[in-house]
């Protein structure tokens, strides 16, 4: 999936679950190499920003979108082919999203989601709310 899409869907996933943390997004997301690397452990991820003594949520949604792309990858291989294929056409087709997914493989990226959230720190709660807003976000209708 494209970083822009990555950028875009983490974005969403943080305006949903932690709206505070929005104005550092950008700057958080950079920090992180845009998302590339998807986090394993717990570490402090507030390093290098300013003013960030604890863990940001945002750093997380990071690692979370990055392992669910990667696992929704692993279903649309047709469609990054049709995709790659159009880019000699049109390269803003970069920004699009994988195709509708079906209920029940949502509901398997649900558990994906969620079993990275609470692999990277976050309590049940929290990884359900960000779990949920996933998914949420990856059914909605493009606008």
């Amino acid at each position: 999936m494209s970083d822009v899409f990555a950028k875009d869907l983490s974005r969403r996933v943080v305006t949903r679950i932690a709206p505070a943390e929005l104005p550092l997004f950008d700057q958080t997301w950079d920090a992180l190499g845009g998302g590339n690397r998807a986090r394993s452990h717990r570490e402090p991820l507030g390093f290098g920003l300013p003013g960030v003594d604890e863990m940001l949520v945002t750093a997380i949604v990071s690692g979370v979108v990055t392992t669910v792309l990667m696992d929704v990858g692993k279903d649309v291989g047709s469609w990054t082919g049709r995709l790659i294929g159009r880019l000699r056409r049109r390269p803003k087709e970069l920004t699009e999203g994988p195709p509708p997914l079906p209920p029940a493989r949502l509901t398997e990226i649900r558990k994906v989601a969620y079993r990275k959230a609470r692999r990277m720190g976050m309590s049940e709660a929290q990884a359900d709310a960000l779990a949920d807003a996933v998914v949420s976000e990856l059914a909605r209708k493009p606008s």
